[in-house]
């Protein structure tokens, strides 16, 4: 990979994981109100997850997509279904 997109792959990541977005609220919320340790699970899933886009995104998710549009609709049924079990 060249050096222009490791630049523009890191910029990325450093804008999205500071910048004051709904997950760093809820984790402010969660410390506030439960403390230190208890949300230190939310942080920790949220920087799992935010991790596993940056991979996915870098390893080229988005060309498997354009290539199989059927596998677009099997993840967005896929974390319907996650989002219906949470609730």
């Amino acid at each position: 990979m060249s050096l222009a997109l490791y630049l523009s792959m890191s910029s990325f990541a450093l804008v999205a994981s500071i910048s004051p977005g709904p997950v760093n609220i809820v984790a402010l919320a969660t410390g506030l109100r439960h403390g230190f340790r208890v949300s230190m699970g939310h942080v920790t899933g949220a920087t799992v997850g935010f991790t596993a886009l940056l991979l996915l995104s870098g390893l080229g998710l988005a060309e498997l997509l354009l290539r199989w549009p059927a596998a677009s609709k099997l993840i967005g049924a896929a974390g319907v279904a996650f989002l219906i079990y949470l609730a």
